[in-house]
């Protein structure tokens, strides 16, 4: 297996000023800034022709930010996709990942929702999770206005944003009883309770020269859970679950050369041994390559998952 080559290009940037920099463990704010300024930087050119909605979804004590993009061209009228974003749980913004959504409504001819749901550490474990799942509700409610189908909404997320995606999905199946069409999970982070030698993965690649550390992992479960929760909570670890029948069909988007590409790849195989993986889809590069529009390997794959959502969403 070989690393796509502007993907080791990047890497080889990210370590040598990663090198240079005097060790310090950055504060919840500098790592959202840091991070910020990355993805900002690598975004690329924005999708031309979407357009864009700025709303706030009411969620009883406090208002959800989120963004409503609508393609130039819509070629799935009654669909829509709830876009939750990633950032262990305390990192990322709306427009940290408004170059991916653009991109993806765009070429998918699909709306999409983004919504940015609570951070922690100020918001633990379950804020975020309620304010996606509040967002759902609202679609829900609000499917004659937008001129939706309830049963043609999905759900999508990267990173944290796949683990809150498919812990929505078991709640809008128990709890809120309100269908799910499909769901798109890009690299989840599926297990934050076992150690990190249960997944080669992350011992092979997570030692900080492929972008995610293991020591990230662990300082964004511990800014995620209270005292009070455990981690072995299956809102907080789905890989946990004793069980997949409750989700919709599923697809998988997978980094060959990220740590947490083993509970990904598990992941696929139960949902496959249920008959509820819809497709896999794995990529030669590294976590987070999907929002670096500047790759080509991020085109290509946002091209790919883009026209799957359109055939899965159309029919």
């Amino acid at each position: 297996m070989t690393i796509d080559l502007a993907t080791k290009a990047l890497l080889t940037q990210f370590n040598q000023q990663s090198a240079t920099m005097q060790p310090h463990k950055p504060t919840i704010e500098e790592s959202r800034l840091g991070a910020r300024a990355m993805f900002l930087s690598l975004a690329g050119d924005n999708e031309p022709g979407c357009q864009v909605e700025a709303l706030r979804l009411p969620a009883g004590t406090h208002d959800i930010p989120a963004r409503l993009y609508h393609p130039q061209q819509l070629l799935v009228p009654d669909a829509i996709v709830l876009f939750i974003h990633g950032g262990g749980w305390s990192l990322g913004d709306l427009d940290c990942y408004d170059g991916l959504v653009r991109s993806l409504c765009q070429q998918s001819g699909v709306r999409f929702l983004s919504v940015e749901y609570r951070l922690a550490p100020e918001h633990p474990y379950p804020a975020g999770l309620d304010d996606v799942s509040t967002a759902l509700s609202w679609l829900h409610q609000n499917a004659a206005a937008l001129s939706i189908t309830t049963d043609k909404v999905a759900l999508m997320g990267d990173s944290a944003g796949g683990n809150l995606a498919i812990a929505l999905s078991v709640r809008a199946a128990r709890m809120l009883k309100l269908p799910v069409a499909a769901q798109y999970l890009i690299y989840p982070v599926l297990d934050v309770h076992q150690p990190h030698d249960v997944y080669p993965s992350r011992m092979q690649f997570g030692n900080g020269d492929y972008l995610l550390a293991r020591s990230a992992i662990d300082d964004t479960r511990n800014w995620y859970l209270t005292a009070d929760e455990t981690s072995d909570n299956s809102e907080v670890s789905p890989l946990l679950l004793s069980h997949l029948d409750d989700l919709p069909p599923t697809s998988i988007l997978l980094a060959d050369f990220d740590p947490l590409f083993d509970e990904g790849y598990i992941l696929a195989e139960r949902l496959k041994s249920v008959g509820l993986l819809r497709r896999l889809a794995r990529f030669p590069s590294i976590h987070a390559f999907f929002s670096f529009g500047v790759l080509p390997i991020s085109q290509q794959a946002r091209s790919q998952l883009a026209r799957q959502i359109r055939e899965d969403l159309l029919t």
